[in-house]
């Protein structure tokens, strides 16, 4: 009888001590113990913007137009049924004005990530991540040259599309998009968030066909790709890291990646000018979560750019990081000329940085 309470006994510190571990991982890799510090480029102003917040951002760096994925997420996630829009915003301009982006769009547009494509003969591709209540969905829009919004053209669905959180385009009909979960039951869930493991499926399409080049991303975020369209780069919010893909001339991954592990879950991710990765970052993920029910509860945003040398070295540096208090919840960085443009999941703003010393 001794000997079966004694087993009950360590069975159960056992369990305490595993539950222990595992709570004690979830808190530091959700960041409960990350200090932020006060890090600015120089001086910033916010912008109003009417209908939700621009949790998506990308820019036509030629034109200095800024295309939001604007829609009232804090609103949606209390279960309103609201739809949104794209904006355009004139980084050119002495005093941006946020104004309509479309021609048309469909009746049930609940845009999420965005990605531009601009061929030889001036026509820009606009694809958009479409949170319909009928399923998830891609649209694309076109506009030539200087026509000075988009038409809805064509929509895209697929089972693949499971939780779908970003998109990058590589041609006028080809593109990636990112998962950020690829849990099909709860449990799979919690391994996912109490874990990391990773379960999150990366898509491509072709141009004609949708499949799964990789299937274990720890909540896939951002997605973009350099400039040459020869690597691809895939953020893991839960990994708190950046795979980097090499693509074949045909736009498809081979190879292993590689990883730059950050120091918050990865949001979205810009590629400027000069070939520099801007990345959002949430340095504390509980926070964005209760600030995500509760506005008056601040989330941290942090702003970091990686830079590429000849030997494929990194340099991470924090261009922008506060407590959540003046600008939170921060989940894209664009920088155009000597401006970043920073947008937010919950803020009904988008927020404008002038780089000191350009």
């Amino acid at each position: 009888m001794k000997s079966v309470v004694k087993f009950l006994l360590f069975m159960t510190l056992g369990i305490i001590v595993t539950l222990g571990a595992v709570a004690s991982l979830f808190l530091v890799r959700g960041g409960v113990f990350y200090k932020n510090e006060a890090v600015s480029p120089g001086a910033c102003k916010n912008i109003a913007l009417s209908g939700g917040s621009a949790e998506d951002i990308q820019t036509n760096r030629l034109s200095k137009i800024a295309y939001l994925s604007v829609l009232d997420r804090r609103a949606i996630g209390n279960g309103k049924h609201l739809t949104g829009t794209v904006l355009s915003l004139d980084l050119g301009a002495d005093n941006p004005v946020p104004q309509p982006a479309l021609i048309s769009q469909p009746d049930d547009f609940r845009p999420h990530g965005l990605s531009l494509f601009t061929n030889v003969s001036g026509r820009t591709s606009l694809f958009v991540l479409n949170h319909a209540e009928d399923g998830e969905k891609i649209e694309l829009f076109i506009k030539d040259g200087d026509d000075p919004a988009f038409e809805h053209i064509r929509t895209f669905s697929s089972p693949l599309l499971i939780k779908p959180n970003d998109i990058v385009a590589i041609s006028e009909s080809s593109f990636y998009v990112a998962n950020d979960s690829g849990a099909s039951n709860a449990l799979e869930r919690a391994a996912e968030m109490l874990l990391a493991i990773g379960l999150s499926p990366l898509v491509y399409f072709d141009g004609t066909t949708f499949s799964i080049p990789a299937d274990d991303l720890k909540s896939a975020g951002g997605i973009n790709v350099n400039q040459e369209r020869t690597k691809l780069f895939v953020g893991e919010t839960l990994g708190k890291s950046i795979k980097v893909y090499d693509l074949n001339t045909d736009g498809a991954v081979y190879g292993e990646p590689e990883t730059i592990s950050l120091a918050g879950g990865v949001d979205n991710i810009d590629v400027d000018a000069n070939g520099v990765l801007w990345i959002a970052n949430h340095t504390n993920t509980l926070s964005l979560i209760k600030h995500f029910t509760d506005a008056s509860s601040p989330s941290p945003t942090q702003i970091q750019t990686i830079t590429f040398n000849a030997y494929d070295q990194v340099k991470i540096t924090t261009v922008y990081e506060e407590d959540g208090t003046t600008f939170s919840a921060g989940s894209v960085a664009n920088r155009v000329g000597d401006q970043i443009l920073m947008g937010s999941i919950t803020e009904k703003r988008v927020r404008i940085c002038q780089m000191q010393g350009g």
